[in-house]
């Protein structure tokens, strides 16, 4: 269901911005990386232009000097130095890798990128090659149609509905950790070093520990199950709000697992991964009426709770053996 568009491109490359950059000064930054091997001068990108592309409206498709230019021979042989001097070092630090997850997941999912594209541009997908990698995919994505028509919205809602009813695929999770990452693969970390009497766990020699590399590959596999859910209702919905009343619905079914005694942060998050995979509600739509949410699914959420702050972690003070 997720298309590898210019509006995509625009949504996940203003999100990485460190300072605040607005649709029309983005979508003006990005067509520079055309205009400039070409020696083209252009006007600026108005607000309701910009509006029109990023919402996939009527007259949203990029602008057509741009779309007729960006597979040049001069445009693609720079567009990794372009993106490298303008738009990369804008980035909050160490956002490569989650950048590259996102990317790869909408390439891998989008239907109409014919396969020898999808693997063209997967080759790229990989930190040592970033700027070259967001470069490419953006040229393509000016190839692409970015306007909705009423004909695709209808044929949209067809295959909306086939789409509901099976299950998402399996997630590519990133070899490493990624910043998004950081909050529950912390609260894990916490976990462990209890459960060794150690300060701190050093995550960086993990493979040292076998039981818990296998246990934060498991985690890890679940949270990566409930983030393709959390896209896949943003991509679709434009909105999370669904997602949100997952986790607040979940939240509320586990609360009372997660506040009980026990005697280790292993042992508390046990007991609330063992409770929620009976969790069901008839509040929650997405458990309603899509076929997305199974048992990984729901242990994963646990983890967005931890992201959130909703949940502060798995180690408290007064653990210990239950009288």
């Amino acid at each position: 269901m997720r298309e590898l568009v210019l509006a995509t491109v625009v949504a996940e490359i203003k999100n990485a911005f460190v300072d605040e950059i607005s649709d029309p000064e983005l979508i003006e930054l990005l067509y520079r990386g055309v205009a400039e091997p070409l020696g083209m001068t252009l006007s600026k990108v108005g607000k309701g232009t910009a509006s029109k592309i990023v919402n996939r409206a009527p007259q949203g498709n990029p602008l057509r000097i741009i779309k007729g230019h960006s597979q040049d021979p001069e445009v693609k042989s720079s567009i990794g130095a372009f993106f490298k001097k303008n738009v990369t070092r804008h980035f909050m630090p160490g956002m490569e890798e989650e950048i590259i997850f996102h990317f790869r997941g909408d390439i891998k999912a989008d239907g109409k990128i014919s396969d020898s594209k999808k693997d063209e541009l997967l080759r790229l997908g990989k930190k040592e090659t970033f700027d070259e990698f967001l470069g490419q995919v953006y040229l393509y994505s000016l190839t692409r149609d970015n306007v909705l028509t009423p004909e695709a919205n209808a044929k949209l809602d067809t295959e909306l509905e086939e789409y509901k009813r099976h299950p998402l695929e399996d997630a590519e999770i990133p070899e490493t950790i990624i910043k998004e990452e950081h909050e529950y693969t912390t609260a894990l970390a916490a976990a462990y070093a209890q459960a060794e009497n150690i300060k701190a766990f050093p995550m960086d020699r993990i493979g040292e520990y076998p039981k818990y590399e296998k246990h934060l590959s498991e985690q890890r596999k679940y949270y990566f199950a409930a983030e393709a859910v959390r896209r896949s209702t943003r991509d679709i919905y434009d909105k999370e709000d669904q997602f949100d009343l997952l986790k607040s619905e979940t939240y509320e079914y586990i609360k009372d697992d997660y506040e009980d005694p026990a005697e280790s942060g292993l042992a508390r998050l046990k007991a609330v991964l063992r409770r929620v995979r009976d969790f069901n509600s008839n509040r929650c739509w997405l458990l309603r009426d899509t076929d997305w949410v199974g048992v990984p699914q729901k242990k994963g959420v646990c983890h967005f709770l931890v992201k959130d702050g909703t949940i502060e972690g798995w180690v408290r003070d007064d653990d210990g053996p239950i009288v």
